[in-house]
C-alpha cells in the first residue's frame, strides 16, 4: 500500500480538520484554540509534543528502529486580517470564516491538516521509521518571528534535525501538480522604516519650509537605478514601498515624512550589498536635501533555497506517490516564508501544491478575501510529507 493509498484512507479526517481550522482561524500570537485542537489529535496519535511558548508545538514520533538520523515536518498555523467573501471565483465555498475580519487566506489551515493527515500515517507506520520523525506547528509565520522559541528548544535539547521539509498550498499552480526546485523556490524580504524630518511651514511660502515629500521623492526616484549601481543585471531585485504618511492639509508643508515598504531577492548574498548601498543612498540625498532621517533597514526573511540533494529525494517519493506527471519545476514564487530560516540553518526541501481548479473556482491568489482551496490535493500533500519522512530516514 502506497501512501497515497493510506493518505485516501484520511482524506475525510484531512479534510474535515482544514475545515475546522478554517472556520475558526486565529491571527499571529492568538492561535491558542488552534494550537489545543492540534494538541487533541496528537493526544489521541499517542504521539508526545511539547508547547513551546510562543513558538508552536514540538512533537515527535520516534521508530521502532534504532536509526539516529532525524526528519523534521513543520507546517504554519496562523491566519490573517482579511474579511473573507462567501463566494470564491466561481461559487459558493464550502466552508468560511466564522470570524469576522479574520480568514486563512494563505492555506496555514491546509497546512496544519495535511501534517496531522501525515502524523496519522506515520504514526501506523512506526516500524518503518529507522530513526525520529519531528514535527513543528508554527505560530506566528505571518507576522512574528516566533520560530526563533522553537530553534532555541530544539538548540537547548540538542535536536538537530538532518533535514527539514515543509509543503506551501499555491493558488496559481493547477490542482495536482507539485513544484520542487533544485535552489530557490520563494525570495528573501528585508523591510525598510524611514522617518525623514525636515521643516513644515505654509503651502504659501515654501522657500521658508523644507519639505520631507522633497527628499522623499528623490529618494523614490533613485529605487529604480539602485540596483545598477553593485548588482549584476542577472539578478533578481525588486523593491516596492506600501505605506506612505506625510501632511495633514493640502497647504501646509509637513514637517515630517514616514514610509516603508520591501526588497526581495533570491540571492543571500545579495544581503550585505543591498543593505550598504540602500543606506548609502538615503542618508546621502537626506543630506543633499538638508534633511534627518531615522531609518531601520532588517532582514524579515532569507529566500527558501532548497537542497539539490534532499530535493531529489523529494521528487523522486512524490513521483512516486502522485505521478511523475505531476512533479515539475517552475520560477520561484516571489512570496517571502519563515521556513526560509529553517533551510538556512538545515539543509532541506519546500514543495508547492497548486489549488487552481477553474471548475471548482479556486485559484484566487493568496491573501486575497476570495482565496480557496481545491481540497482533493490534501491527501497529496500528507503522502509526500510522510514518504519524504521514511525515504530520507532509509
Amino acid at each position: 500500500m502506497t501512501m497515497l493509498d493510506r493518505a485516501k484512507k484520511y482524506e475525510n479526517y484531512i479534510i474535515s480538520l482544514r475545515r475546522y481550522f478554517h472556520e475558526n482561524p486565529e491571527l499571529s500570537g492568538e492561535e491558542d484554540n488552534t494550537i489545543g485542537k492540534i494538541a487533541e489529535e496528537l493526544d489521541s496519535m499517542g504521539i508526545e509534543y511539547v508547547d513551546i511558548k510562543p513558538g508552536g508545538i514540538f512533537a515527535k514520533i520516534s521508530g521502532s528502529s534504532e536509526g539516529e538520523k532525524t526528519v523534521l515536518l513543520r507546517a504554519d498555523v496562523d491566519a490573517l486580517l482579511v474579511d473573507e467573501t462567501e463566494e470564491n471565483l466561481r461559487q459558493k465555498k464550502t466552508c468560511v470564516s466564522k470570524k469576522s475580519g479574520v480568514m486563512h487566506a494563505c492555506g496555514h489551515d491546509g497546512h496544519t491538516a495535511m501534517l496531522l493527515g501525515a502524523a496519522k500515517i506515520l504514526t501506523e507506520k512506526r516500524n518503518e521509521i529507522n530513526g525520529t520523525v519531528y514535527l513543528c506547528f508554527e505560530r506566528g509565520e505571518e507576522n512574528t518571528d516566533d520560530y526563533l522559541a522553537l530553534f532555541r528548544y530544539m538548540d537547548e535539547h540538542g535536536i538537530n534535525p538532518d533535514t527539514a521539509f515543509a509543503i506551501h498550498l499555491l493558488s496559481s499552480l493547477p490542482s495536482g501538480k507539485t513544484v520542487i526546485n533544485d535552489g530557490a523556490m520563494m525570495a528573501g524580504n528585508m523591510s525598510f522604516y524611514v522617518t525623514i524630518t525636515g521643516e513644515g511651514g505654509h503651502g504659501s511660502r515654501p522657500d521658508e519650509a523644507n519639505s520631507p515629500i522633497d527628499c522623499f521623492t528623490a529618494i523614490y526616484q533613485r529605487f529604480q537605478s539602485l540596483r545598477l549601481a553593485r548588482v549584476s543585471p542577472f539578478e533578481t531585485l525588486t523593491y516596492s514601498v506600501g505605506f506612505l504618511k506625510a501632511g495633514t492639509q493640502s497647504n501646509i508643508i509637513p514637517k515630517t515624512l514616514e514610509f516603508s515598504g520591501m526588497i526581495r531577492y533570491f540571492n543571500s548574498e545579495l544581503e550585505d550589498v543591498v543593505a550598504e548601498e540602500f543606506k548609502k543612498m538615503i542618508e546621502g540625498i537626506a543630506s543633499a536635501y538638508g534633511c534627518s532621517i531615522d531609518y531601520k533597514l532588517g532582514l524579515t526573511n532569507p529566500p527558501v533555497i532548497n537542497c539539490s540533494k534532499h530535493a531529489k529525494i523529494a521528487r523522486t517519493v512524490a513521483s512516486r506517490e502522485i505521478g511523475e506527471e505531476n512533479v515539475i519545476t517552475s520560477e520561484p514564487w516571489m512570496a517571502s516564508e519563515s521556513f526560509a530560516n529553517y533551510l538556512r540553518k538545515w539543509n532541506g526541501v519546500m514543495s508547492f501544491i497548486g489549488i487552481k481548479n477553474e471548475e471548482l473556482g479556486t485559484g484566487s491568489p493568496n491573501h486575497s478575501p476570495e482565496f480557496d482551496i481545491d481540497e482533493a490535493v490534501l491527501k497529496n500533500g500528507s503522502a509526500v510529507a510522510a514518504a519524504y519522512a521514511l525515504e530520507f530516514l532509509k
